[in-house]
């Protein structure tokens, strides 16, 4: 079984890169399963594995379009407590079991990909990899019911709303009078301190 963006081949695994030091550390284990490397920087690990492919990089779209043909995609997000990078909700999207750093956010709103998520060490960013090419149908089962949970709360069209309102309370209607160079009005990003 392989992870990759071929559409006629047998897909397995899709990586992506974030900060140089930690992606050297999950690439280092990621290198002796089937996965593809997706993006560039990639050449070192090239001559110590047998079982990954590089693919170079790509266009997000074409990424996006062949991410369904994997079985899992694994996305970096160091050092990020409150969430989850958006690859992860892409990877829900596309029926593709997300493999990811493990942080307060998604032990509260994933708790069924735990299995998948991964802390600081290569024992378990091995462990969440094999848990998915262990049991492929119990991570696709985790991995649908996450998403059937999630969806709408956690959608983008919800975070686009949010955006729209925040908008709407810095400038008294969506849009208006927002210039980005500018400083945000006394008290938008804490309205209860504003208050006092």
């Amino acid at each position: 079984m392989r992870l990759h963006a071929e559409p006629t081949a047998q897909p397995t695994i899709a990586a992506g890169a974030a900060s140089f030091c930690r992606t050297r550390e999950v690439g280092a284990v990621l290198s002796n399963y089937p996965v593809d490397f997706i993006g560039g920087g990639w050449d070192d690990f090239k001559a110590e594995t047998r079982h990954a492919r590089f693919l170079g990089a790509m266009p997000f779209e074409t990424l996006r379009e062949n991410l369904g043909t994997y079985l899992a995609a694994v996305s970096l997000n160091p050092n990020v407590e409150l969430s989850v990078h958006d690859r992860v909700f892409f990877a829900l999207g596309a029926s593709t079991v997300p493999i990811f750093d493990a942080d307060s956010f998604s032990r509260e709103n994933f708790p069924r990909l735990s299995r998948f998520s991964f802390a600081q060490d290569a024992d378990s960013i091995a462990a969440a990899v094999e848990a998915v090419l262990d049991d492929p149908a119990a991570a696709h089962a985790a991995t649908s019911a996450t998403l059937a949970e999630t969806y709408p709360r956690l959608s983008m069209q919800r975070s686009v709303q949010e955006i729209c309102e925040i908008s709407t309370q810095m400038a008294g209607f969506a849009g208006a009078s927002l210039m980005p160079s500018l400083p945000s009005p006394a008290g938008v990003w804490n309205p209860s301190k504003a208050a006092e």
